[in-house]
């Protein structure tokens, strides 16, 4: 993952309402798949924090994860009244942190950032992640795939990853959802289309897939 990208990116939009008010997978599962109070939610590359922060006003128990100093720094000061008490940012690398040491995980929550990461990140992602989660708990992951229009531009890296502006590895869904079957995963929800986050003139093809242990 590309920690100076990251870190300039949100040193320079941090005051950027379109990436500051949640997203719209975050209000999917929240309306759709969060429905017990309280649930203790980990989030795999947080960001500034929005979709966490969201969370954490419904009063979801939130560790929000990412190795951008400065995401998790805007966090720390969007840390008031309420939300102080459910949202805990943690600055380091979501493939280094041992989820098993929690002591509950009923989500893992994944939005854009498992094609941040490379493929054999990925392959030591996935085991820690159904093994970190507590049984019936929940993987949700939304994601570009090889079905998007951005897929096959800029720098050829290999392994279906592309350089633009930044570095992207684009997933084939059909591929990551066998790896998450295999692991012991059932697929609660699955869709592959576009106009599920549009951004500006962007309207990537995404994977959005909630898993169950």
């Amino acid at each position: 993952m590309d920690k100076k990208y990251w870190n300039d990116y949100y040193r320079k939009h941090n005051k950027d309402g379109s990436i500051s008010t949640h997203s719209s997978f975050a209000e999917f599962c929240l309306s759709k798949f969060f429905i017990a109070n309280n649930l203790d939610i980990v989030e795999l590359g947080s960001g500034n924090g929005r979709d966490a922060i969201y969370f954490a006003h419904h009063l979801h128990n939130v560790v929000a994860i990412d190795q951008s100093t400065t995401a998790i720094d805007i966090e720390k000061e969007s840390l008031r009244g309420e939300v102080a008490q459910y949202l805990q940012p943690k600055a380091l690398d979501f493939i280094d942190e041992d989820y098993s040491k929690y002591e509950s995980i009923d989500v893992l929550y994944s939005r854009f950032t498992i094609h941040a990461i490379s493929k054999s990140d990925e392959e030591e992602l996935l085991p820690n992640v159904y093994s970190g989660l507590n049984d019936g708990g929940l993987f949700c992951v939304e994601v570009r795939t090889t079905k998007d229009s951005l897929y096959g531009v800029g720098e050829n890296c290999g392994h279906n990853t592309f350089i633009t502006d930044h570095k992207r590895r684009f997933i084939d869904s059909q591929v990551f959802v066998k790896q998450c079957l295999t692991l012991g995963f059932k697929i609660l929800y699955f869709s592959e289309e576009n106009n599920l986050s549009v951004y500006k003139n962007d309207n990537p093809v995404l994977m959005r897939l909630i898993l169950q242990k």
